[in-house]
C-alpha cells in the first residue's frame, strides 16, 4: 500500500462539485439548511466531484495553484493531494503532517450566504455547515490544520482558531508565502498562527498540474476599478501570458472539459491596466483558446458593464469567437449594484470610466441589451444598503429594475457585507430588520424576474440518470413555486415574516 500524502490539500464538500456542469447553481451552496432534505440538495445541486484513488479529479481553482506551486517548491506528486472530504479518512495516514482547507465563504457570512440566511430563516448555511463539520474532522487527526483561501479573513482570530482546532491561517495570495510556511511547518519551527501572503508577479503564478470545476482558467488578477466595497477592486491589476493560460486550459481539456471559463474582473480588459480594452490582446487570446482542438464553447467570468457599454465591437468579435460554432449561450457575471449615480460617485466612482457616474443607468440599461444580441447572459448584482443609502436612492434603482424587466439576465440583489479588506470594513453590515419598504419591494420585482428567467435556464441542466434528472427537477420546482409566492408578498413592499430581530444563524455558532 503507497504512503499517505504529506500535505493534503481539500475543501468542503459545497466546494467540491461540478453543481450539474452550471456555474450558477454553484451558489445555490449558499442557502440554509431547512429548505431542501440535505440529501435531496447534495443529490439535486452538488453531488461531489468525480475521484480517483482518493483523489480528487477536478477541484476549485485556488487549492490547483497550491498544489502546482508545492510541486514546484520541492515536493512531488506522492506527498501532495488534492481530497475530496468523503476520501479524507482513507487518505490521512502517519506520514501526513499537514491539511489545508481552502474556501470562498468558510463561516457564511459574506454575500450572498448572510441575505439567504437572514430572509429565510430556517437554519445555517450550507457552506458554514460544512466547513464547521470538516474542520473539526481533521481537527481531531494528528496533523496540523491550515486554512487559507478567499474567505481566511473570517478565521484570522487567535480565539476563533482555538475553538475550531485550526494551527494556522493564511490570508491573501499564496504562491510565494504557502511553500515557505509548510516547509517551516514541516521542520518543526516556529509559524505565526496567521501568515500574511504578498501580492504575487505573474512570473511566480504556476500552471495548474490538475483539472478545476467547470474549466475555469484564471487569467487576470485585480480590477482596477477601485470599488470602495469590493476586494478584488483593491488589488494590483496583473495579466497573465497568452501561453500560459493555453496550457492551463489543455490541463483541463485533457480531463474532458470543453467548455473553458476565463476568469478575471473584467475579461475584456484582458491585457491592459488601463480603463480602455486594448482589443487586439483580447481578440488574440479568445482566438487562440478556440483553436485549441475540443474546445467547444468558451464562457467568461466576468465583465464590467462599462467595458461593454463603450466596446459594443469587441463584445461582437468576441461573441462570434467563443460560442465555436454552437448554439449555447455565453455565461458571465457582472454588477449592476446600483440605479444610483449618486451612490455609484460616493463608492464605485470608477465603476462607469470612462463615463461620468451621472450616466450609469443608461450603460447598465444599453450593456445589456448589448450582451442579450451578442448571446451573452449575464448574473448581476445589486448591492443593497451600502452606508448611506437613502429611500431615493432604492427608488433610482427600482427605476433601473423597471427598464430591465424584459432583459435574459438574473439580478440578484446582495447585503452589503462589512468585509476586512475593503475599504469600508468599519461600516456595518446591512440586515433584514433595517429593510426599507422600498427595499422589500426591491427584492420581490428582482425575484420576480429571476424566476422567470430561472425556468429557462434550469432545463439546459437536467443531466445524468433518470433518478438525479427527477430529483433536480423535483427540487428545481420546488425553489422557485416558493420563490414565486415570496416575491408577490415583497413586490408589495411588505416582509414575509416579522424581521425585528437580527436572525441568530448571521452569527457563527462556533
Amino acid at each position: 500500500m503507497p504512503a499517505a500524502p504529506t500535505i493534503i490539500l481539500t475543501a468542503d464538500e459545497t466546494m467540491m462539485s461540478k453543481y450539474r456542469g452550471g456555474m450558477f447553481i454553484g451558489f445555490t451552496t449558499c442557502m440554509p439548511q431547512g429548505i431542501l432534505p440535505d440529501w435531496l440538495y447534495f443529490r439535486a445541486f452538488a453531488p461531489p466531484v468525480p475521484r480517483r484513488n482518493g483523489r480528487a479529479v477536478l477541484a476549485d481553482c485556488g487549492l490547483r495553484i497550491i498544489e502546482a506551486i508545492l510541486l514546484e517548491n520541492g515536493f512531488s506528486e506522492e506527498e501532495v493531494a488534492v481530497v475530496h472530504p468523503k476520501d479524507l479518512d482513507r487518505m490521512i495516514g502517519e506520514e501526513t503532517k499537514i491539511v489545508a482547507i481552502g474556501g470562498h465563504d468558510h463561516l457564511g457570512i459574506n454575500p450572498p450566504t448572510s441575505e439567504f440566511v437572514d430572509l429565510v430563516r430556517t437554519g445555517p448555511p450550507y457552506n458554514r455547515v460544512k466547513f464547521l463539520e470538516l474542520v473539526r474532522r481533521v481537527s481531531r487527526k494528528n496533523v496540523k490544520v491550515v486554512v487559507g483561501g478567499k474567505g481566511a479573513w473570517q478565521l484570522a482570530d487567535p480565539k476563533v482558531m482555538d475553538k475550531l482546532g485550526i494551527d494556522h491561517v493564511h490570508v491573501g495570495e499564496g504562491e510565494i508565502s504557502v511553500p515557505r510556511m509548510f516547509k517551516a511547518i514541516l521542520r518543526g519551527e516556529e509559524v505565526p498562527r496567521v501568515v500574511r501572503g504578498e501580492d504575487t508577479p505573474v512570473d511566480k503564478i504556476p500552471n495548474i498540474r490538475g483539472a478545476v470545476i467547470h474549466g475555469l482558467v484564471e487569467i487576470s488578477r485585480g480590477c482596477g476599478r477601485g470599488c470602495k466595497f469590493c476586494t478584488p477592486g483593491m488589488q494590483k491589476l496583473r495579466h497573465k501570458p497568452v501561453d500560459h493560460i493555453l496550457k492551463d486550459v489543455q490541463v483541463n481539456l485533457q480531463a474532458g472539459d470543453h467548455r473553458p471559463i476565463l476568469h478575471a474582473e473584467d475579461v475584456l480588459r484582458y491585457g491592459t491596466t488601463k480603463i480602455e480594452p486594448r482589443e487586439e490582446k483580447v481578440v488574440e487570446l479568445f482566438e487562440k483558446v478556440a483553436a485549441l482542438e475540443g474546445v467547444k464553447k468558451i464562457d467568461t467570468s466576468h465583465v464590467a458593464l462599462a467595458t461593454v457599454y463603450h466596446n459594443p465591437d469587441l463584445v461582437r468579435k468576441v461573441s462570434e469567437i467563443a460560442v465555436c460554432n454552437s448554439k449555447e449561450k455565453i455565461g458571465t457575471q457582472t454588477g449592476i449594484e446600483t440605479g444610483s449615480p449618486e451612490l455609484l460617485e460616493k463608492y464605485m466612482y470608477g465603476k462607469a470610466l470612462p463615463s461620468p457616474p451621472e450616466k450609469w443607468p443608461e450603460i447598465v440599461e444599453q450593456s445589456l441589451g448589448i450582451l442579450e444580441d451578442n448571446n451573452w447572459v449575464p448574473a448581476c448584482t445589486l448591492m443593497v444598503g451600502l452606508p448611506g443609502e437613502t429611500r431615493e436612492d432604492v427608488l433610482k434603482t427600482l427605476e433601473l429594475m423597471d427598464k430591465l424587466r424584459d432583459s435574459f439576465s438574473l439580478i440578484v440583489p446582495l447585503f452589503f457585507v462589512s468585509m476586512a479588506g475593503s475599504a469600508l470594513s468599519k461600516e456595518n453590515s446591512f440586515t433584514a430588520d433595517k429593510m426599507l419598504p422600498e427595499h422589500w419591494e426591491l427584492l420581490g420585482v428582482c425575484l420576480e424576474h429571476d424566476v422567470k428567467i430561472a425556468h429557462k435556464l434550469s432545463r439546459g441542466y437536467e443531466k445524468g440518470s433518470i433518478l438525479e434528472r427527477f430529483l433536480f427537477r423535483l427540487a428545481v420546482r420546488y425553489l422557485l413555486k416558493s420563490a414565486e409566492k415570496y416575491a408577490k408578498i415583497l413586490k408589495r413592499g411588505e416582509p414575509p415574516r416579522d424581521y425585528s430581530e437580527t436572525w441568530r444563524y448571521l452569527t457563527p455558532e462556533l
